[in-house]
C-alpha cells in the first residue's frame, strides 16, 4: 500500500509529523518520507510516505485533475477542522473517486462527527462500502490517564472567591449571550495557574500549554511570565512564527519548565513531548466577512465542544495529563458541539476563480462543486463571487449554458500562491513597470514571519527595527498606512540582504569559479555565515530565503505565461539605484538579558551574547527607489480598494483569507489602534476635493468647536472628504457608516478595463536587430552556431565581416556563399573555450565584439533539466568573469530560446547571480531568421509556447561596496591562460 499521501490542516503540523514519522521509520526526511508545504518540498521520487497541506493538494488537483492523485492510500487527517481548504480537498477527492475504483480515501479525526461522513459518502455506488474504525493503542497499558478540571476546581485550590465565577471570568453564564474577550482577571488566573502547577510538580520536564485566541494575548501571558523566566522557557506557537522556530516546543528542557503560549495552531496534529498540563481559555479567533467594513475581520468566539477536546488531547499522550478549563462546568455545556465551517462565514472569490481555472471538468464548475460540499454555502454568495470576478475581467460568461471561462488576467491571478489582493497588486505594479518590486510586495503582505526580526512581545523594538530600513523622511514625504509602512520596510530589507549579502557572496563564487577546494569550502560555510550577517542586521535568515525562493517561483509563471508589460518592464532591480551605495558593518556586542535553558541533552548554561550592526539605517529614503515604490503602493492599494469593495451594480466585494489556519489571522484586524494609518496631523482628513472646499465632518457629526473660523465648509451639501483609513490595507472600520467619502479621487487613474493581457502575437525582425551595434561600432558573436543556419541568416542584415562564429567543428571547406566573409572559429567548444579557454590564448577578440547572441542547443526530447541548469550556469558563470576582468561591459547579450525552457530552467535567476539583469525580451521573428530547434509542449490554459529572445545586460557592485574585486578577476583568468 505505497505511496500514501496524508494532508495535515497546518504547515507546522505537516513538518512535525513528517520529522516524527521519519524517526519512527530510522529513515531520513526527504528520502523514504517527504513533504510538501508552500514553495517548500523535502521528498524525492523514492518517496512512500508523503504529507502535505491541504491547500497544496488542492493546488495539484486543480493543474493535474485525477493525475495528482497517483497514491494507493489518500489520508485526510483533522477532518474535524473545517477550514475552506479542508473542505474543498473533501469534495475534489470525492469527485474523482466517483472516476478512481483503485483509490482508498480515509478521514481521520478524534473528535469529527463521522455519522456526517459516513452518509456524505455514501453515494459512491459501486458496492463501495464507508467503514467506521476505531484505532485502539498498541499497548492498552501505555494509556496515560487525563482528568479535566473546570473554574469551579481551580478557583478552589487557588484559594480564589468562587462568587460570581461565571461574570467574572467566563463573561456571562452563556457563550450565546456573551463576548469571548479575555479579561485581565484571565489573564492573572492563568499566570496564578501556571504558578501553582510549577509549585506543586516536582518533575520539571512536565510542560504546561496555555490556548490562548490572540497574538496580542499571547504576548499579554509572555510579559506575566518574563520575570520567572529563571523558572519557565515559554516557546510560543502562531502563525507569525518560523517552522523551524515554532519547532523549538518540541525539546523537552531539564534546567527550566517548558511553557508553550498557542493560538489553535497547537490544536490538533502534533504531539509534544511531555505536555503533563493543559489551560485552555476556551477562546478562539474567527475569521468572518464584515458587510459594514467589506473585508474580512476576526472576533473573538467561544470554542467548540469539538475543539476543547481536541486541546484536551494534546496531553496524556506521553505522561498523565490534567486539563485546566477556564469556563464553569455549566458554561462549557452550552457550548456548540462543533464549530462553524469556514465555508459558510468567509467570501470565496478566491476559491470561486481557482475552481474556475481547474483543468479538470469534473471540478471545475464552482456552482456545481461548492454545492456539493459537506455545507453547502449560501448560492448567493457563490454569485457574488462570480459577479465580481466578471466585473475586475478575471472572468467572462460564455453562451454555454452560462458557464463561466477564465480570462488570461484570471488564470494569472489564480497561477499564483498568494492572497487574492496580493495578486492583484502584484499585476499591477508589473502594469505601472515596476514588476519585480511587485512580486516581493505581493509575497511580503501573505509571508510570515517577515524578514525583519519581529521581537516577540517588543512592539517598540520591531518598530526600531523596520524604521532602520524605512524610515527618515520617508513618512513625511508619502503617507502610507502602517500595514504599508511595514511592507515598505521588509521590502528594503529584502534588498538590503540581496545588495549587502548576495553580491559579496556572487562575487566570491566568481573569484573561486576555477578553484574547486576553496569554492567547496565557501559553500559549506555560507549558512553559517549569513545567519550571523542577518543577526547582526535584525533579519530572519529562512524568511529571506523563502521570499527569493517564492519570488524565482512567480517570476518563472510569468515567463511562461508572458504577459503583455513583461517584455519591458526592466529587470535591474530598484535597490541598484543608487548604482554607488556602501555598507560597512559596526559591530558592538550587546547583552541578550536570557538565559539559554538546558535542553535534555546538554550540559551547561551560558549568557546569550549578540553582536548587532549599529551603522543605521541601513536603507534610508534616497536609496532603492523607496520613496517612488512606497507613492505606487499607495495609489494602487486607492485603486484596489474602491474596485475590490463597489462595482456598476453595487456589489459587495469579498475577501478571502488566506491565512493557512483558517481562523489564526493576525490580531491587529482588531486592535485598530495598532493599525490605523499613520498622518501628519488631524487635518489630513480633510483633503480638498477638487479644489472646492470639503464638508466639515466635525460639524456633521455636531462637534466643530471652530464655528466660523473653521476653513471647511458647514454645508451639508458639500461633499466629503476621502477616508484616508479606507485608503490602506489596514481598511475603514466605520464602513457605510464613515462619515468621510470611499470614492477613489480623481487624482488617481482608475483600473484599466483590461488590467492584464497576454503579449501579442506580432513578430518584428527589427525586434533584434536594432540591438546589433553599427558595423562601425563593433562586431556581432554567435556562439556554438555549429550548423552556421544563424551566420547564414545574419549575415544577410549585417556587414558578414562583422560577424564571427564559433563551432565545435573542425575546419572544413565551407561552399555556402552566404558565409563569405564571416569568421569562423573552428573547434572550439563551449562555454570552456569560447569565454574563458582554461590552455591557450582565446581565440575570440573580445575588444571588437559588442553583441554577443547564444541559441542554446537543447534536445527536445530529453529530460535532462539538470544537464542544461548546468549548461546555462556555465555560460554566465564564464562570461560574467570574461567581461568584469577585462571591463567589457558594453557587450550586450541576448539569449533566443523557448520561453517555457526559459521558465523551466529560471534562467532570470542563473543571470542575477552573475550579475546580468533581464532588460527587455520580445517574441523571437522564426519567419525572418529560421525556426528555433528547440521545442517545449504545454498543454496548460493561456500558456503559449514560443521561441523568445531575452537581452541581458551586465551591472556588477561597485567598487565602493567591495573593493577592486575586477583586478582580482583580472589576474585570475590571465593567470588562468
Amino acid at each position: 500500500m505505497e505511496p500514501i499521501l496524508c494532508t495535515q490542516p497546518r504547515r507546522f503540523a505537516v513538518v512535525a509529523v513528517a520529522k516524527m514519522v521519519a524517526k519512527a521509520r530510522n529513515c531520513e526526511l526527504g528520502g523514504e518520507v517527504g513533504y510538501h508545504i508552500g514553495h517548500s518540498k523535502v521528498l524525492s521520487a523514492r518517496s512512500k510516505i508523503v504529507f502535505k497541506t491541504a491547500g497544496v493538494l488542492i493546488e495539484e488537483m486543480r493543474e493535474k485533475g485525477l493525475n495528482a492523485l497517483k497514491y494507493k492510500v489518500i489520508i485526510l487527517d483533522e477532518v474535524h477542522e473545517r477550514s475552506i481548504d479542508s473542505d474543498l480537498v473533501l469534495v475534489c477527492v470525492k469527485q474523482f473517486l466517483l472516476r478512481n475504483n483503485d483509490l482508498r480515501v480515509v478521514l481521520m479525526s478524534a473528535t469529527a462527527d463521522f455519522g456526517r461522513y459516513r452518509d456524505y459518502f455514501k453515494d459512491l455506488g459501486r458496492g463501495e462500502r464507508v467503514e467506521v474504525l476505531a484505532i485502539p493503542c498498541s499497548n492498552q497499558q501505555a494509556l496515560y490517564q487525563r482528568s479535566v478540571s473546570y473554574l469551579e476546581q481551580i478557583t478552589e485550590f487557588l484559594g480564589i472567591s468562587s462568587e460570581l465565577l461565571a461574570s467574572r471570568y467566563c463573561s456571562g453564564p452563556s457563550p450565546s449571550l456573551e463576548a469571548a474577550d479575555i479579561k485581565p482577571e484571565v489573564h492573572k488566573l492563568i499566570n496564578d495557574l501556571v504558578m501553582y502547577i510549577h509549585e506543586n510538580e516536582p518533575d520539571i520536564e512536565k510542560g504546561i500549554l496555555i490556548f490562548l485566541p490572540t497574538y496580542h494575548d499571547l504576548e499579554q501571558q509572555w510579559h506575566l511570565l518574563n520575570p520567572h523566566s529563571s523558572c519557565f522557557k515559554v516557546h510560543i506557537l502562531h502563525g507569525s512564527i518560523g517552522t523551524e522556530q515554532a519547532l523549538m516546543a518540541m525539546k523537552i528542557w531539564k534546567s527550566h519548565r517548558k511553557v508553550i503560549l498557542a493560538t489553535n495552531i497547537a490544536e490538533s496534529s502534533v504531539t509534544i513531548p511531555k505536555v503533563a498540563f493543559v489551560i485552555d481559555s476556551c477562546r478562539s479567533l474567527q475569521v468572518f466577512w464584515d458587510g459594514v467594513r467589506k473585508k474580512d475581520s476576526a472576533e473573538l468566539v467561544w470554542v467548540s465542544k469539538s475543539q476543547a477536546n481536541q486541546r484536551k488531547g494534546r496531553t496524556g499522550r506521553t505522561c498523565d495529563g490534567q486539563i485546566y478549563r477556564l469556563v464553569t462546568r455549566s458554561f462549557f455545556n452550552k457550548l456548540q458541539e462543533y464549530e462553524s465551517p469556514a465555508i459558510l462565514r468567509l467570501s470565496l472569490r478566491q476559491q470561486v476563480l481557482s475552481v474556475c481555472c481547474s483543468e479538470s471538468k469534473a471540478i471545475n464548475d464552482p456552482r456545481v462543486l461548492l454545492q456539493k460540499t459537506l455545507d453547502p454555502p449560501d448560492i448567493r454568495v457563490i454569485e457574488d463571487a462570480l459577479d465580481l470576478l466578471v466585473h475586475i475581467n478575471a472572468l467572462e460568461r460564455t453562451s454555454v449554458r452560462g458557464r463561466y471561462e477564465p480570462t488570461f488576467y484570471g488564470r494569472l491571478l489564480a497561477s499564483f500562491s498568494l492572497s487574492f489582493d496580493a495578486a492583484v497588486v502584484l499585476l499591477k505594479f508589473g502594469d505601472v513597470g515596476l514588476l519585480r518590486e511587485g512580486i516581493l510586495i505581493g509575497i511580503l503582505m501573505d509571508i510570515q514571519p517577515q524578514p525583519i526580526l519581529h521581537p516577540f512581545g517588543d512592539e517598540h523594538l520591531f518598530a526600531e527595527y523596520t524604521y532602520r530600513y524605512f524610515g527618515g523622511d520617508c513618512n513625511n514625504v508619502v503617507q502610507i498606512g502602517r500595514k504599508e509602512m511595514i511592507l515598505m520596510g521588509n521590502l528594503c530589507a529584502y534588498q538590503f540582504w540581496q545588495r549587502v549579502f548576495k553580491d559579496k557572496h556572487r562575487l566570491e563564487h566568481l573569484k573561486h569559479l576555477s578553484k574547486f577546494d576553496e569554492m567547496k569550502a565557501v559553500t559549506l560555510l555560507l549558512p553559517r555565515i549569513e545567519e550571523e550577517w542577518c543577526s547582526f542586521h535584525n533579519l530572519v535568515q529562512s524568511s529571506l530565503q523563502q521570499v527569493s525562493e517564492i519570488y524565482e517561483d512567480i517570476l518563472s509563471l510569468l515567463h511562461a505565461f508572458r504577459p503583455r508589460f513583461l517584455g519591458k518592464c526592466d529587470g535591474l532591480p530598484t535597490y541598484y539605484d543608487p548604482y554607488e551605495f556602501g555598507h560597512e558593518c559596526l559591530l558592538e556586542n550587546q547583552q541578550n538579558g536570557d538565559t539559554i535553558a538546558v535542553a535534555a541533552d546538554e550540559e551547561y548554561e551560558e549568557l546569550s551574547v549578540i553582536k548587532k550592526c549599529v551603522a543605521v539605517p541601513f536603507v534610508d529614503s534616497g536609496h532603492f527607489q523607496t520613496i517612488n515604490v512606497a507613492e505606487k503602493l499607495s495609489a494602487i492599494v486607492k485603486e484596489i480598494r474602491v474596485r475590490l469593495t463597489k462595482d456598476a451594480a453595487g456589489i459587495d466585494a469579498h475577501y478571502a483569507s488566506n491565512d493557512e489556519s483558517g481562523n489564526n489571522a493576525g490580531y491587529a484586524n482588531i486592535d485598530n489602534s495598532r493599525n490605523n494609518a499613520i498622518y501628519a496631523n488631524d487635518d489630513a482628513y480633510h483633503s480638498s476635493v477638487n479644489g472646492e472646499t470639503p464638508s466639515c465632518v466635525y460639524f456633521i457629526k455636531g462637534n466643530c468647536n471652530r464655528g466660523s473660523q473653521c476653513s471647511f465648509s458647514h454645508s451639508l451639501q458639500a461633499k466629503k472628504p476621502a477616508c484616508n483609513f479606507f485608503f490602506t490595507l489596514q481598511g475603514c472600520r466605520n464602513g457605510e457608516l464613515c462619515s468621510y467619502a470611499h470614492d477613489l479621487p480623481p487624482s488617481v487613474s482608475s483600473f484599466s478595463t483590461s488590467p492584464c493581457l497576454r503579449e501579442e502575437d506580432d513578430v518584428n525582425a527589427a525586434s533584434l536587430l536594432q540591438l546589433f551595434p553599427s558595423s562601425s561600432d563593433g562586431c556581432i558573436l554567435l556562439l556554438d552556431d555549429n550548423d552556421f543556419h544563424f551566420s547564414s541568416v545574419f549575415a544577410r542584415f549585417f556587414d558578414p565581416s562583422k560577424i564571427i562564429s564559433t563551432t565545435s567543428m573542425s575546419n572544413t571547406t565551407m561552399s555556402d556563399p552566404s558565409l563569405k566573409g564571416v569568421r569562423i572559429l573552428w573547434d572550439v567548444h563551449h562555454p570552456t573555450q569560447t569565454i574563458i579557454s582554461k590552455a591557450g590564448s582565446n581565440p575570440i577578440p573580445w575588444s571588437e565584439v559588442k553583441c554577443l547572441l547564444w541559441f542554446p542547443a537543447f534536445d527536445s526530447h530529453s529530460d535532462n533539466l539538470e544537464g542544461h541548469k548546468i549548461l546555462m550556469r556555465s555560460f554566465f558563470d564564464n562570461l560574467a568573469i570574461r567581461i568584469i576582468a577585462d571591463s567589457l561591459y558594453e557587450l550586450r547579450i541576448i539569449i533566443t530560446m523557448n520561453n517555457i525552457r526559459f521558465s523551466q530552467l529560471q534562467v532570470e535567476k542563473m543571470g542575477r547571480d552573475c550579475f546580468f539583469f533581464l532588460r527587455e525580451s520580445f517574441p523571437f521573428d522564426e519567419a525572418s531568421f529560421g525556426e528555433l530547434s528547440d521545442v517545449v509542449t504545454t498543454r496548460k490554459a493561456m500558456v503559449e509556447s514560443k521561441p523568445v529572445s531575452y537581452v541581458f545586460d551586465l551591472q556588477p557592485p561597485t567598487d565602493i561596496q567591495f573593493d577592486d574585486y575586477a583586478a582580482t578577476l583580472h589576474e585570475c583568468l590571465h593567470g588562468i591562460r
